[in-house]
C-alpha cells in the first residue's frame, strides 16, 4: 500500500489554531501524522486521537446542521415541519449517540469514527453539571431551530434539490478545496445552490458573533470563483446567526476575493516560517520545541491537546 504523504494544505480553522498557540498547529497537522498506526510512538497516537476529539460547541453546531438539512429537505418534499419534530428526528438521536458515545469511551476503540468529548475526556464536569449541560444545549438547538423555520426557512421555499450544490463534507472522503499558488485550501460551505443565474452560499452559526467569520465567508465566495467560475456579482453570501435570528448578506465583491486571497497568503507565508527551509512541497516541521506554546492557561485548559503539553507548561 502506498504511504500516505503528509501534504501541505490551509483552511480558516488551521489558520486560527496558528494563531492562537504554534504548537497546537504543530500537534493537530504533524505530531498526530501516521498516529494511526501499529508502528506508531505512545506520542503519535495520543495526538492522532486527540485531533478527534470535540466539544459542546463543536457538537451542539452540528446537531443544528443535521436538523437543518433535514428541514429543508422537508420542505422540498411539500411537507411542513415543527421545531419539536426537527429536534426529534434529527438532532436528538445524534446527540444521544455521540453523548453516550464520549460517556462509554468507545472511541478508545475508534477515535476515528466514535466522539470524545473534552468535556468528559479531561474530567471538567460532574454528573450533575453533565446534565444542567446537555439540558442547556437542547435549549440552545431548540432557539436555533426555531428561528430558523420562523425567519429562513420561508425564503428557501423556491429551492429545488436539483438547484443544490454538492459540497464534499469530511464524511464522503476529502472535503471541498481548491487550489491557491498551488497549495490545497479547505472551503466546505454549509447550503449552496443555484437561483436565477446566481450562486447563494449560507452558513449557519449557532453561537455568537465573531469577525473571523467574514473571512469564512470571504474564502467561500474565492471557493465560488475558482471551482465554479462565478463573477462576484453573481454570488450572494449570507452568514446566518440562528441563535440571535440575525441573518448578514451581502453581494460578493472584487475586493472580497482580494482580500481571501490576501488572508491565505498572508497565514502560509507564516506556516512557511516553521518548516524546514520554508519548503511548502516538503512539508517537513521544524522540531515540536520551536513551536512556541502560547502558555495561556485559560486556552491550554481548553484544548485537545492539553495532555500532551502540560509536562511542558507545569515545568
Amino acid at each position: 500500500m502506498t504511504e500516505l504523504k503528509n501534504n501541505f494544505s490551509w483552511s480558516i480553522s488551521a489558520r486560527d489554531d496558528f494563531n492562537e498557540c504554534r504548537r497546537r498547529r504543530y500537534w493537530a497537522k504533524y505530531g498526530m501524522w501516521n498516529g494511526w498506526n501499529a508502528s506508531a510512538s505512545p506520542v503519535q497516537r495520543a495526538a492522532y486521537r486527540l485531533t478527534k476529539m470535540e466539544n459542546r460547541f463543536s457538537l451542539l453546531g452540528q446537531a443544528v446542521e443535521l436538523a437543518v438539512r433535514w428541514l429543508i429537505a422537508r420542505q422540498q418534499s411539500g411537507q411542513s415541519a415543527l421545531m419539536e419534530e426537527a429536534y426529534a428526528e434529527a438532532a436528538r438521536p445524534f446527540l444521544n449517540r455521540r453523548w453516550q458515545e464520549s460517556l462509554s469511551g468507545k472511541w478508545k476503540e475508534n477515535p476515528k469514527k466514535c466522539c470524545c468529548l473534552h468535556e468528559h475526556y479531561y474530567q471538567e464536569i460532574s454528573k450533575e453539571r453533565g446534565k444542567e449541560m446537555a439540558a442547556e444545549m437542547t435549549a440552545q438547538i431548540k432557539l436555533c431551530l426555531a428561528n430558523f423555520i420562523s425567519k429562513i426557512l420561508p425564503g428557501l421555499a423556491e429551492v429545488k434539490k436539483e438547484q443544490e450544490i454538492f459540497i464534499n463534507t469530511a464524511d464522503m472522503g476529502d472535503p471541498e478545496s481548491f487550489l491557491l499558488d498551488e497549495v490545497k485550501v479547505y472551503a466546505i460551505p454549509d447550503y449552496a445552490y443555484l437561483r436565477e443565474g446566481k450562486m447563494h452560499i449560507h452558513d449557519w452559526k449557532s453561537g455568537k458573533t465573531r469577525p473571523e467569520h467574514k473571512d469564512q465567508m470571504a474564502i467561500y465566495g474565492l471557493w465560488s470563483a475558482l471551482t465554479h467560475k462565478f463573477a462576484p456579482e453573481k454570488v450572494g453570501i449570507h452568514l446566518e446567526y440562528l441563535a440571535a435570528g440575525v441573518t448578514e448578506s451581502s453581494q460578493l465583491t472584487g475586493e472580497n476575493l482580494e482580500q481571501a486571497q490576501g488572508i491565505i497568503r498572508e497565514s502560509v507565508s507564516e506556516m512557511a516560517e516553521y518548516l524546514a527551509d520554508g519548503d511548502l512541497k516538503r512539508n517537513e516541521p521544524l522540531p515540536k520545541d520551536d513551536w512556541e506554546m502560547c502558555a495561556d492557561m485559560n486556552v491550554c485548559r481548553k484544548c485537545n491537546f492539553y495532555e500532551l503539553c502540560k509536562p511542558e507548561l507545569e515545568g
